[in-house]
């Protein structure tokens, strides 16, 4: 399972349990063991004390909200939020949203997410992203007439 699909879940369980309805068993299982693959370790030290380590990554996104819409490439992933890289000027606190468009898999990843932090190295511009909500993902494409027939008939 790919970082991405792996913070998908992490946000989409989390976001569950902030609605009240609770995670089975299974669901339990999975929410630690992703927490597990993204503990921080002692190279991850940070003065907020970090509770997940980052995925350094080359991903391309797209940056909407307000007058927003602009792609961005998101450097570091983690199940608390992104670091985005090419990013437009943005205010500390605005609520934006990511998208990540795979079309390879035809699937589109939503998440929503408050801006932290801002640092301009110049170079480049970068947001700290704290991940909020639920995710949602977008299934695309062309459905074949036998892949229809085939779901009809199971």
């Amino acid at each position: 399972m790919s970082a991405l699909d792996q913070v998908f879940q992490y946000r989409t369980l989390v976001g569950k349990c902030e609605t009240g309805q609770g995670l089975d068993f299974d669901e339990i299982d999975a929410l630690i063991a992703i927490e597990a693959a993204f503990a921080a370790g002692p190279d991850d030290a940070h003065p907020d004390g970090r509770r997940f380590r980052r995925e350094r990554t080359s991903m391309p996104g797209l940056v909407r909200g307000g007058d927003l819409n602009d792609m961005v490439t998101i450097s570091e992933l983690a199940p608390g939020g992104v670091v985005l890289a090419g990013a437009p000027y943005v205010d500390l606190g605005m609520a934006i949203e990511i998208v990540v468009d795979q079309p390879l898999v035809s699937r589109s990843y939503r998440f929503k997410g408050i801006v932290q932090w801002t640092r301009d190295d110049g170079d480049d511009y970068f947001l700290g992203v704290a991940l909020v909500g639920t995710p949602v993902l977008i299934h695309y494409g062309a459905i074949g007439h036998d892949e229809v027939v085939e779901r009809i008939a199971a």
